[in-house]
């Protein structure tokens, strides 16, 4: 039986580079309105903090993705390249 949440596999399940523009959108919203509201930044200079911080962030949530997905196809006995 499959106990993982089914949010977590169609993650997953996503090609790499749907997961790529996924995570960084909503990472650079995420991190723009952090940088507005919490660090009291202009819009403008938000902005760009947010876009400069989600590259670093989306880069480490999609490799951690696939690498975790490799190593629970690998545990599963199934190959991870597929």
């Amino acid at each position: 039986m499959n106990d993982r949440p089914s949010a977590l596999v169609r993650w997953e399940e996503l090609h790499v580079g749907v997961q790529i523009a996924l995570a960084f959108v909503i990472s650079m919203l995420v991190l723009w309105v952090g940088h507005i509201l919490l660090l009291n930044q202009p819009l403008g200079r938000g902005f760009l903090y947010g876009v400069f911080w989600a590259v670093p962030l989306t880069a480490i949530i999609v490799g951690a993705t696939r690498a975790e997905r490799a190593k629970r196809l690998r545990a599963e006995g199934r190959d991870p390249s597929t």
